[in-house]
């Protein structure tokens, strides 16, 4: 039971009572942090006192190389970085589809048996399991198995991107698709419809608009994330950035990160403004 604000004299206002509850909350936070600050090793001097190895650092990086080489391999590392986040944003979502309708949970016709209900219940968990195991694993990691596969390149990169596309926007999917009000399903299944015409015309045109922003958000994502995967071998300008950096290239870095940073900062500005027009 919430406790009830007592009136305390000088301070002009109700003052709420001690909680022992809010109290074990604060110590239980406090606990955490300084527990993970300690497992971490933070250290605020140490923090403060690399700022010198920062700004030489930087300081190498300028000016940036706009040579003809640097800028046409530039081009080329954005391009590949680009195809990877599409074409994996694109494949996931067409894979998360039908796991995230199978991963929908659905209100069971009154009068149905036990076995019935366990039988229904099989693809659901099964989609489930599949959608945890493709979004549990971080794509760097989907990569490192990709590339082994199928050796160097963007191609790894880009099923890395899929897979875990397809775990993230399946686990949305769903939800978006449970969160939708379940009135028209519930007509449609009054009239006779089956399970998959009440889902098909009752809940998916419901949830199709946040089905594109998502996608579109995880496109955002992939572009960054592209990046990353450049470092083990999976194509993309992060493959360029990395191979600058062991060669101590730092103008080339420089000019590699500002294109990355220039192409995600449009791609945002341009999904935001997709998903705007979807909301309207």
């Amino acid at each position: 039971m919430a406790s009830r604000p007592t009136s305390a004299p000088g301070l002009g206002g109700a003052v709420p009572r001690f909680s022992w509850t809010a109290s074990l909350g604060v110590l239980v936070l406090l606990g955490l942090t300084g527990w993970s600050a300690y497992g971490v090793g933070f250290d605020l001097v140490d923090l403060l006192s690399g700022g010198g190895a920062v700004e030489r650092f930087v300081s190498e990086m300028f000016p940036p190389d706009l040579s003809a080489a640097t800028l046409r391999a530039t081009g080329v590392g954005l391009l590949e970085t680009f195809q990877m986040s599409f074409l994996g944003a694109l494949i996931g979502a067409i894979v998360a589809f039908p796991l995230a309708a199978l991963g929908t949970r659905e209100e069971m016709a009154t009068g149905a048996s036990r076995g019935e209900r366990a039988l229904a219940a099989v693809p659901y968990h099964a989609a489930r399991f599949v959608l945890n195991v493709f979004r549990s694993v971080p794509d760097i990691l989907w990569a490192l198995v990709f590339v082994v596969a199928l050796g160097l390149g963007p191609f790894p990169g880009m099923l890395a991107l899929a897979v875990h596309s397809a775990g993230v926007l399946g686990k949305l999917y769903s939800e978006t698709l449970e969160a939708v009000p379940s009135r028209p399903v519930e007509a449609l299944r009054a009239t006779g419809a089956t399970g998959l015409q009440a889902f098909l015309f009752g809940r998916l045109p419901q949830a199709m608009s946040g089905f594109a922003s998502l996608t579109l958000y995880q496109w955002e994502c992939n572009i960054r994330s592209a990046t990353i995967l450049g470092f083990v071998g999976a194509g993309g300008i992060g493959q360029q950035i990395l191979i600058s950096m062991n060669l101590f290239d730092y103008p080339k870095v420089a000019t590699l990160v500002g294109a990355t940073i220039l192409v995600v900062l449009l791609v945002d500005r341009f999904s935001a403004a997709v998903r705007r027009r979807l909301a309207d």
